[in-house]
Protein backbone atom coordinates (compact mmCIF):
# COMPACT_ATOMS: atom_id res chain seq x y z
CA UNK A 1 0.00 0.00 0.00
CA UNK A 2 1.05 3.72 -0.40
CA UNK A 3 3.15 5.23 2.30
CA UNK A 4 0.78 7.00 4.52
CA UNK A 5 1.37 10.73 4.45
CA UNK A 6 1.88 12.98 7.72
CA UNK A 7 -0.91 14.68 9.63
CA UNK A 8 -1.39 18.38 8.63
CA UNK A 9 0.02 21.19 10.84
CA UNK A 10 -2.23 21.40 13.95
CA UNK A 11 -3.58 18.01 13.87
CA UNK A 12 -2.00 15.16 16.76
CA UNK A 13 -3.43 11.81 16.20
CA UNK A 14 -3.62 9.66 19.23
CA UNK A 15 -4.54 5.80 19.34
CA UNK A 16 -5.17 3.46 22.01
CA UNK A 17 -5.29 0.10 21.39
CA UNK A 18 -7.55 -2.53 23.98
CA UNK A 19 -5.35 -3.99 26.98
CA UNK A 20 -3.94 -7.20 26.95
CA UNK A 21 -4.75 -9.07 30.36
CA UNK A 22 -1.00 -9.34 30.61
CA UNK A 23 1.53 -6.96 32.25
CA UNK A 24 1.75 -4.65 35.05
CA UNK A 25 -0.92 -3.98 37.78
CA UNK A 26 -0.57 -0.41 36.70
CA UNK A 27 0.62 0.69 33.65
CA UNK A 28 0.89 4.46 32.94
CA UNK A 29 1.68 6.02 29.13
CA UNK A 30 1.93 9.39 27.91
CA UNK A 31 -0.05 9.39 24.69
CA UNK A 32 0.30 13.31 23.68
CA UNK A 33 2.20 16.17 25.83
CA UNK A 34 0.77 19.65 23.96
CA UNK A 35 0.76 22.79 25.07
CA UNK A 36 -3.12 22.87 26.03
CA UNK A 37 -2.88 19.41 27.10
CA UNK A 38 -1.39 16.11 27.93
CA UNK A 39 -3.32 12.48 27.63
CA UNK A 40 -2.32 9.80 29.22
CA UNK A 41 -3.70 6.72 29.58
CA UNK A 42 -3.69 4.40 32.73
CA UNK A 43 -4.27 0.94 32.30
CA UNK A 44 -5.26 -0.83 35.61
CA UNK A 45 -5.21 -5.08 35.49
CA UNK A 46 -6.82 -7.33 38.32
CA UNK A 47 -8.78 -5.20 40.08
CA UNK A 48 -5.68 -2.99 41.04
CA UNK A 49 -7.30 0.58 42.05
CA UNK A 50 -6.12 4.09 41.89
CA UNK A 51 -6.22 5.51 45.13
CA UNK A 52 -6.93 8.73 46.16
CA UNK A 53 -4.99 11.69 44.61
CA UNK A 54 -5.81 14.95 42.77
CA UNK A 55 -4.77 17.18 39.41
CA UNK A 56 -3.68 20.80 40.24
CA UNK A 57 -5.46 21.13 37.08
CA UNK A 58 -8.66 20.61 35.73
CA UNK A 59 -8.75 16.50 33.91
CA UNK A 60 -11.32 15.17 31.91
CA UNK A 61 -11.39 10.91 32.65
CA UNK A 62 -12.79 8.64 29.81
CA UNK A 63 -12.82 4.71 30.29
CA UNK A 64 -11.40 3.45 26.68
CA UNK A 65 -11.46 0.27 27.46
CA UNK A 66 -13.95 -1.52 30.01
CA UNK A 67 -15.17 0.20 32.72
CA UNK A 68 -14.65 1.70 36.01
CA UNK A 69 -16.16 3.71 39.13
CA UNK A 70 -15.26 6.85 39.77
CA UNK A 71 -15.12 8.24 43.54
CA UNK A 72 -15.53 11.94 44.55
CA UNK A 73 -16.31 12.92 48.36
CA UNK A 74 -17.84 9.16 48.56
CA UNK A 75 -20.27 9.45 45.97
CA UNK A 76 -19.56 6.98 43.51
CA UNK A 77 -19.99 7.32 39.87
CA UNK A 78 -19.96 4.67 37.08
CA UNK A 79 -17.70 5.21 34.19
CA UNK A 80 -18.73 3.00 31.33
CA UNK A 81 -16.70 2.31 28.35
CA UNK A 82 -17.13 5.44 26.11
CA UNK A 83 -17.93 7.57 29.46
CA UNK A 84 -16.39 10.57 30.83
CA UNK A 85 -16.06 12.97 33.28
CA UNK A 86 -14.78 16.37 33.84
CA UNK A 87 -13.41 17.31 37.37
CA UNK A 88 -12.03 20.23 38.41
CA UNK A 89 -8.66 21.41 39.69
CA UNK A 90 -7.24 19.67 43.36
CA UNK A 91 -10.87 17.50 43.36
CA UNK A 92 -9.87 14.36 45.28
CA UNK A 93 -10.62 10.98 43.15
CA UNK A 94 -10.16 7.19 43.60
CA UNK A 95 -10.67 5.25 40.20
CA UNK A 96 -11.47 1.57 40.73
CA UNK A 97 -12.06 -1.10 38.07
CA UNK A 98 -15.29 -3.28 37.49
CA UNK A 99 -14.30 -6.56 38.09
CA UNK A 100 -11.07 -8.11 37.30
CA UNK A 101 -10.91 -7.27 33.28
CA UNK A 102 -8.53 -4.83 32.68
CA UNK A 103 -9.28 -1.32 31.94
CA UNK A 104 -7.89 1.69 30.45
CA UNK A 105 -8.65 5.51 31.31
CA UNK A 106 -7.98 8.39 29.16
CA UNK A 107 -7.05 11.31 31.56
CA UNK A 108 -6.56 14.29 29.64
CA UNK A 109 -5.43 17.12 31.89
CA UNK A 110 -6.03 20.70 30.86
CA UNK A 111 -3.09 22.74 30.57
Amino acid sequence: GAALAAPPAGLHPVSIAPPSAEGAPKEVSVLADLPAVKIVAITLRGGTSLAEHTAPVPVTIQAAHGSATLTVAGASTPLGQGAFVVLDPNTPHTVTPVGDAPVTVLVHHHK
